[in-house]
């Protein structure tokens, strides 16, 4: 191997070593910035929502689960998000 060819793959390998150096220092956005985002649930209540709770029967989990009451009528199970319009219990005893 030629002296110019071993000087010139040592100059490409610390250009590219110096570029991977580079690259991952480089500032990238961390998000920081933003405002934590709720989870899924809380962005389907409103606050005022959040605060009507009581137990009710749910169909859809065949048993009294924790209910919401929502401002246009009706309710919500907060655990399957089932929507009920009826305020019968449906629980015989």
């Amino acid at each position: 191997m030629s002296q110019f060819a071993a000087a010139f793959g040592a100059a490409l390998t610390t250009v590219g070593v110096g570029a991977v150096m580079v690259a991952r220092n480089w500032p990238t956005a961390t998000g920081r910035h933003r405002a934590p985002r709720e989870s899924a649930e809380a962005e389907l209540l409103r606050p005022i929502e959040a605060l009507d709770q009581f137990e009710a029967y749910c169909p859809a989990e065949d048993r009294p689960t924790l209910q919401l009451h929502l401002r246009l009528g009706g309710s919500v199970c907060t655990e399957c998000h089932n929507p009920t319009t009826s305020t019968t219990t449906g629980v015989t005893q």
